[in-house]
């Protein structure tokens, strides 16, 4: 598991937390603020907004129209609406919700939000939507929320992306055994807008690679979810692929027929394999059956280790002596959805 998508986007979340952590202010306050914060980290130029608006004791907040354009060949993204909540911001803890409404960018600004999502691939590119008939994306709304805490040493996380005529995608985990990580985080961020030379982030960047070296895998889920992308992929598949035979009879029962015959060869292929699964994925190629013939709407995956599992024990996943093991204590379990 990269550990880089977990730095990133806690920075990014510890960043926010930061500039929004006022308990109560006004709207314009709240506009002035953001401006005050743009400026000091030399974005002025290049990151706008129509409008900011808070709730009467600020713990809503919602900036409009949000556009961030860095000139050119550089990936320009736009926001229809950005709301910050749920928040809570000490020495501590750092608790905020962040919910990307009506995303719309280019091809390399997806691709920086795929990486930044970790284990979201698909969402490099407009691949998913090329390969299933799509003719352009629809705005993607995002949503990540972030819970930092060091009195528990606990740091809890969930991203969703949700993806019009294509499909909704979830992601969360919870770690523990974590020391200092907010204090850690704060003081990354407290630093970047300083001169401190190519060695002043040394000692917190090695407090924060100590910290994640140590944290314990307590639960993740995994979930995609079907939006438009099965049904059209299918249509194409059998259009462009299915041998007809002019003699045959109907075109659309041929290919029917010729796609069915397709998934019971992938299945029979799945079963012959699935004596090396863990266990949790018995039902594994039934389950990729009926993905594929569109049976079933979605997928999850959830791992609720029974035992103590640490970030650093995941790199023997490569390791196919040590991967058995590991996988008995990540106790997997996948489920149609």
């Amino acid at each position: 598991m990269s550990r880089l998508p977990l730095i990133l986007g806690a920075t990014v979340v510890v960043l926010a937390g930061g500039y929004f952590g006022l308990s109560a202010y006004s709207s314009s306050q709240a506009n002035a603020l953001l401006e005050d914060w743009v400026y000091e980290h030399g974005l002025d130029e290049y990151v706008s907004w129509e409008s900011v608006s808070s709730s009467p004791l600020g713990g809503r907040v919602t900036v409009t129209g949000l556009r961030a354009e860095f000139g050119k060949n550089q990936p320009d993204l736009r926001v229809e609406q950005l709301v910050i909540s749920d928040r809570d911001i000490t020495d501590e803890q750092t608790r905020v919700r962040l919910q990307f409404e009506g995303i719309q960018t280019d091809d390399a600004a997806l691709s920086t939000l795929g990486s930044l999502a970790g284990g979201f691939g698909l969402l490099r590119g407009f691949a998913p939507a090329i390969s299933s008939g799509l003719i352009e994306m629809k705005p993607v709304d995002l949503e990540l929320f972030v819970d930092i805490d060091d009195d528990d040493g606990t740091f809890e996380t969930e991203l969703s992306v949700g993806m019009p005529e294509l499909f909704d995608s979830h992601i969360s985990y919870r770690l523990s055994n974590l020391r200092d990580l907010n204090h850690t985080l704060r003081q990354l961020a407290d630093g970047l807008g300083e001169d401190r030379g190519p060695f002043g982030f040394a000692s917190p960047l090695a407090e924060l690679a100590s910290s994640i070296e140590r944290a314990e895998l307590e639960g993740t889920t995994l979930s995609l979810q079907d939006r438009g992308l099965a049904a059209r992929s299918i249509a194409l598949y059998q259009r462009y692929n299915t041998p007809l035979d002019p003699s045959a009879g109907s075109a659309e029962d041929q290919r029917k027929a010729y796609y069915q015959k397709v998934v019971a060869e992938v299945q029979e292929g799945c079963n012959r394999e699935s004596k090396a699964f863990p266990d949790g994925f018995e039902d594994a190629c039934e389950l990729l059956s009926e993905l594929m013939l569109g049976e079933v709407s979605g997928v999850q995956l959830t791992l609720e280790p029974e035992e103590r599992v640490r970030l650093s024990d995941l790199v023997e996943l490569r390791d196919i002596q040590r991967q058995e093991r590991l996988l008995e204590q990540l106790n997997p379990q996948l489920e149609s959805l």
